[in-house]
C-alpha cells in the first residue's frame, strides 16, 4: 500500500508523462487506502485528478469529483486547484456552447461588424455554468500570476466568442456579463499569434482583453437600444484604448455616431458617418447615411448612399432592410415600378429564409396595384433590379482617357483608372503597400515613402492609377497617379 507521498507522486509522474488514463486508473485502484478529508486537503492530488480527467475528456467527472470531495470553490481556495477548475470549466463552456477550434482564427478577428439578421429575442436563463464562470474569474484577478492571468483570458472570452458566433447572439446575456466583469481588472497586453497568409505564416497582433470588453459591451448596448450608456463607454474606448485592433476604433466611432442620432442628433451623426466611410467603406454605414439623408428629405443624396451600398460588397439576404429603404426612395421619386420591385425582392428574400414579414413591409406593398411577385420569379426580379444597380455602378467607376495633368508638371495621355484604398498592408519607413479597388477588382499596389502624396494614402481615398502591365522580368504594376480630393 503507497503512502500518501507515493501516491501523489505517483499521480504527478503520470500525468507529466501525459499518460492521462493510467493516472486515473492508479487514483481508483488506490483511493480506498486513504479518507476523503486526506485527498482534499492534498491540493497537488486534486488539482492534477481535475486536470487528468480534463484531458481524458471526462469533463462531467472533474465536476463530479469536486463535489464527492467536497472542494469548495471560494477565495480561500489554493491557486492550484482554482486553475485546474477553471480550466476544466473553460473547456465544459467550450463543448457545451459548441465553440469548436482549440486556436483563434483570422476569421475570428475580421468578421468587423458584418450586419446580420437576427431573431432577437433577448429573455434568456442564465445557465449555471455560466454563472460559474462569473463566480471564478474575480477570485482569479486577485492572484498575480502569468498562469491565472492566461486562464480568467480564456474564461473571458470563450464566452463572449461562443455567444457572438451563434446565428442570434443573445445580446442580453453578453451585457449582463460584462457588467460582472470588472474592465480594469482585464489585461491590456496585446498577444500574437501565427496565420496563414498567401501560403505563409504571420505575426497577427489579437485586441487585449480590455479592448474586447468594450467591443462586446458596446456593440450589446447597440443591440439593445441603450443608447446614451453605448455612447459613454464608445467615447471612453476611444480615449482609453492606446492601440487598436480590428478597426476597432471605426467600430467605437460608429457607436458613438449612432448613438447621437438615436438621441437626437442627426446632423452629428451625418458628418460622422461621412468621416468614417472614408476609413471604412461598409455597405451597411452607407445604409445608414442613406437612411439620415431620406428623413431629412435629401433625396438625392439617400438614393446614392443607398444605391452605393447595394453595389457594395455584401450578401444579399443581408441587405432585406436596406432593399425596404430602397422602395421609399423610389416612391418619393415616383419611380412606382422600381418602388414595387425592390418592396417585393425584400419579401421574396425574407420568405426563402424563413424569416418573419414585418407589417411595415406588408403595408407598403398593399398600396400599389401590381400583380403578386411570386417565389418562383425571385431570380428573375433580381436580375431585372440588379440592371439598375448597375447603372450607379458605372457612374461610381470612371475610366479617364483624355489627357490630365498632375502636379503641374506631368501629363498622362493613357488610360487612368479611378479607385479606392481599400485595405492597408504595411505603413512603415520603407513605404506603404495595400490594395486598390477599382470596378469590382483589387489591384496590389506599392509607393515608396517619398512619394509626395503618401500622407494622403489611407483607407478610403480615392485616387487616379494606372496599370503598366507584366513583362518577361517584372510582374504587372499599379502605380498610383494622383490622389483625387
Amino acid at each position: 500500500m503507497p503512502t500518501l507521498y507515493e501516491f501523489n507522486q505517483q499521480i504527478a509522474t503520470f500525468k507529466k508523462e501525459k499518460k492521462f488514463p493510467e493516472a486515473l486508473s492508479y487514483f481508483r485502484e488506490n483511493k480506498g487506502s486513504f479518507t476523503k478529508e486526506q485527498i482534499a486537503n492534498n491540493e497537488y492530488i486534486v488539482s492534477d485528478i481535475i486536470s487528468c480527467l480534463r484531458y481524458s475528456n471526462h469533463l462531467d467527472a472533474g465536476f463530479q469529483f469536486l463535489s464527492i470531495y467536497g472542494i469548495e470553490i471560494n477565495e480561500q481556495q489554493k491557486e492550484r486547484i482554482l486553475s485546474a477548475y477553471g480550466w476544466l470549466l473553460w473547456a465544459k463552456y467550450k463543448a457545451e456552447n459548441e465553440n469548436n477550434g482549440h486556436s483563434p482564427t483570422e476569421d475570428d478577428f475580421f468578421d468587423g461588424e458584418d450586419e446580420e439578421v437576427e431573431v432577437e429575442d433577448f429573455d434568456f436563463n442564465k445557465s449555471e455554468l455560466l454563472e460559474k464562470v462569473e463566480t471564478l474569474i474575480p477570485i482569479l484577478n486577485s492572484f498575480n500570476s502569468d498562469f491565472t492571468k492566461t486562464l480568467s483570458s480564456n474564461l473571458f472570452n470563450v464566452v463572449l466568442k461562443s455567444e457572438k458566433k451563434k446565428p442570434a447572439p443573445n445580446w442580453k446575456l453578453i451585457n449582463e456579463f460584462c457588467n460582472k466583469i470588472d474592465r480594469e481588472k482585464l489585461s491590456k497586453e496585446n498577444s500574437k499569434i501565427k496565420i496563414e497568409r498567401k501560403g505563409q505564416l504571420k505575426d497577427m497582433e489579437l485586441a487585449s482583453d480590455f479592448e474586447n470588453w468594450y467591443a462586446y459591451k458596446t456593440k450589446a448596448l447597440s443591440k439593445l437600444g441603450e443608447w446614451q450608456e453605448c455612447f459613454d463607454l464608445s467615447k471612453e474606448a476611444l480615449e482609453k484604448i492606446e492601440n487598436f485592433h480590428y478597426s476597432n476604433d471605426v467600430w467605437f466611432s460608429r457607436r458613438v455616431a449612432l448613438s447621437k442620432r438615436n438621441l437626437g442628433n442627426t446632423e452629428d451623426t451625418i458628418q460622422e458617418l461621412q468621416t468614417i466611410l472614408k476609413k471604412k467603406r461598409e455597405w451597411f454605414i452607407q445604409k445608414e447615411l442613406a437612411e439620415l439623408y431620406f428623413e431629412k428629405g435629401n433625396i438625392e443624396s439617400a438614393l446614392k448612399q443607398a444605391t452605393d451600398a447595394m453595389n457594395n460588397s455584401g450578401p444579399l439576404e443581408f441587405k432585406v432592410d436596406l432593399l425596404y429603404l430602397l422602395g421609399k426612395i423610389l416612391r418619393q421619386q415616383e419611380k412606382f415600378e422600381l418602388s414595387f420591385q425592390h418592396f417585393s425582392l425584400s419579401k421574396l428574400i425574407r420568405q426563402s429564409e424563413e424569416w418573419k414579414l414585418s407589417q411595415k413591409l406588408f403595408d407598403e406593398l398593399r398600396t400599389f396595384s401590381f400583380p403578386e411577385v411570386p417565389q418562383t420569379d425571385f431570380k428573375k426580379l433580381k436580375n431585372e433590379i440588379q440592371k439598375y444597380w448597375d447603372t450607379f455602378k458605372a457612374q461610381q467607376t470612371k475610366t479617364f482617357d483624355r489627357p490630365r495633368t498632375f502636379d503641374n508638371s506631368k501629363t498622362a495621355k493613357d488610360n487612368y483608372l479611378e479607385g479606392e484604398i481599400v485595405r492597408i498592408l504595411h505603413d512603415n519607413e520603407r513605404g506603404k503597400v495595400g490594395f486598390i479597388k477599382s470596378n469590382g477588382k483589387e489591384h496590389y499596389f506599392s509607393i515608396n515613402p517619398n512619394f509626395q502624396f503618401i500622407s494622403k494614402i489611407a483607407v478610403g481615398t480615392k485616387v487616379l492609377f494606372e496599370i503598366k502591365p507584366a513583362t518577361d522580368d517584372k510582374k504587372e504594376q499599379t502605380r498610383i497617379k494622383k490622389v483625387i480630393e
